[in-house]
């Protein structure tokens, strides 16, 4: 079966607390796993950068409602793709809490990521990460 594998930032809005990180992250676990949609939540306290892989239709309603979603704004794909294997199959999402310095973001999320992911989604999660964390071009 095909799945998709999703990859977008967005900022998050100016009053959102750890609280609303923690409720999003609680929702998120829930409705993927009825879903069937797996993934990886990165963020640095301003900025978010979420992978989500699963059924084409599940991927495309979730990126709807996440579009609707008040609690942050700028959401942008960064990359969309067809894959065969899941790289997060074991997360339903996991969040991964980084600094906004570059190379302590870079460290945390390289930690982070499931021996699963290939070398090359590898390096483009930890350049976005950077690339959130440190304020600068944003292409991957």
């Amino acid at each position: 079966m095909t799945l998709k594998s999703l990859t977008y930032t967005s900022l998050a809005s100016l009053d959102l607390t750890g609280a609303d990180v923690d409720a999003i992250l609680a929702k998120a676990r829930e409705l993927n796993a009825l879903d069937g949609i797996t993934g990886l939540l990165v963020f640095n306290g301003t900025r978010f950068l979420q992978i989500i892989e699963g059924s084409p239709p599940a991927i495309d309603d979730l990126v709807n409602r996440l579009r609707r979603d008040p609690r942050h704004s700028a959401f942008e794909i960064r990359d969309e793709r067809e894959i065969e294997d899941r790289m997060f199959a074991d997360w339903s999402m996991e969040l991964v809490r980084v600094s906004t310095d570059r190379i302590d973001a870079r460290e945390t999320v390289s930690r982070q990521l499931p021996d699963a992911v290939p070398d090359d989604v590898h390096q483009r999660l930890v350049t976005m990460t950077e690339n959130i964390s440190g304020n600068i071009d944003m292409r991957s």
